[in-house]
């Protein structure tokens, strides 16, 4: 009787071992998409999107709307930020929101096609790029615009970047602005961080 019970619990044991060793070794092999996924975490701007909120300089800019630039690739993102103190347009220059610049609408760009030297507020920016665009937007808050537009960019000293943009058939829009260091940007929580930009 003593031995059979020894053989029983030598039986129990060796299950619980086995059953053991396969449950780790199936946790082991999880496939990748399976494994509990980390969110990462930010360290500034992805690619700006409508609805991001962002801080600069203790004031929070509300991309309310958005055109986008294309000649064979990103020209620039536009964003319509009312109602605050910084600047009223949001300008990403690149894919990853690594180049953006904040500014005001200026009438200090003659008529006609733009000449690749102009003063802005007393400083002189030269051409940087001129380019044949397709436009697509999003949002609110934006002026009329058009499916194709022609876009001159334009830099100077201190940051100092001129962004005109002739519209066909619906205007121009000439943005004053200075680029600001990424690090000085805070992209803030509530927007939707798993979207494509």
């Amino acid at each position: 009787m003593i031995a059979e019970i020894a053989i029983g619990a030598a039986i129990v044991a060796s299950v619980t071992y086995a059953f053991r060793t396969l449950s780790a070794a199936k946790r082991d092999m999880r496939a990748p998409e399976d494994a509990p996924k980390e969110t990462p975490k930010r360290a500034g701007p992805r690619g700006l999107r409508v609805g991001d909120v962002l801080l600069y300089a203790e004031t929070e800019l509300w991309l309310a709307g958005m055109f986008e630039l294309d000649e064979e690739g990103l020209v620039a993102r536009v964003f319509r930020a009312p109602g605050n103190s910084a600047g009223d347009w949001v300008v990403q220059l690149d894919a990853e929101a690594e180049d953006i610049a904040i500014g005001r609408e200026t009438d200090e760009v003659p008529d006609g096609r733009v000449p690749t030297e102009l003063p802005v507020r007393g400083m002189r920016v030269s051409l940087r790029r001129r380019a044949d665009a397709r436009v697509t937007h999003a949002g609110d808050n934006l002026p009329p615009i058009s499916e194709s537009a022609q876009v001159v960019l334009m830099g100077g000293a201190g940051g100092r970047t001129l962004l005109v943009v002739d519209f066909a058939g619906a205007g121009r829009l000439s943005l004053d602005l200075e680029r600001v260091g990424r690090e000085m940007i805070e992209l803030l929580p509530g927007g939707d961080d798993d979207d494509e930009s």
